[in-house]
């Protein structure tokens, strides 16, 4: 028979340890961000770059989602952000083109309830081009929320944003992803 030294001994040791399924909970809404999804696209001249994450925190930096594109492509119709599971839209915007500023057509990670939305997301949206062909660009990418669980996106792997678009519709991984207030 066991001691009740040796079992309050072993009980003690147990509870002084983190439990570690509270720490795999609360990056949860994070697991499928980056890698998992194209953020260029091609259709024969048309070239379309979009982020597979971006931090709307509002320090001028990543703030906006949204897609960048080449010069062939003239117009974006129907942009809209659904939750992972596209059974809310978050966000929609019905037209805009590359010249407007990114403040009138980017998503700025916010419901439209106001409140703000982590985590995995959908997009999809219709590119016209110079000869009015016309293509869907659809895929996943995910909202940061700034802060400890966002320590993750320092050294996880396939992560691109909105600063690193190249001016041809493409990522440019030579350019860093400016993040020093966020992780």
């Amino acid at each position: 028979m066991k001691s009740p030294t040796l079992l309050l001994l072993l009980l003690g040791t147990v509870n002084r340890f983190p439990d570690q399924s509270n720490a795999k909970t609360s990056f949860e809404g994070y697991e499928s961000c980056c890698g998992t999804q194209p953020v260029e696209f091609s259709y024969e001249k048309k070239r379309i770059y979009v982020p597979n994450v971006f931090t709307p925190n509002k320090d001028g930096v990543n703030d906006y989602f949204f897609p960048v594109v080449n010069d062939v492509v003239t117009d974006i119709w129907g942009f809209a952000i659904y939750s992972a599971e596209g059974d809310t839209m978050l966000y929609q915007k019905s037209y805009f083109n590359s010249k407007m500023p990114v403040q009138e057509y980017g998503w700025d990670g916010l419901r439209p309830d106001g409140s703000r939305y982590k985590g995995a997301f959908r997009y999809k949206m219709r590119v016209d081009d110079v000869r009015a062909k016309k293509d869907i660009v659809e895929g996943r990418a995910c909202a940061i929320i700034c802060g400890s669980e966002a320590e993750i996106f320092r050294t996880k792997s396939g992560c691109y944003f909105p600063v690193q678009a190249g001016q041809d519709g493409t990522l440019d991984k030579s350019v860093a992803n400016g993040e020093t207030n966020c992780f």
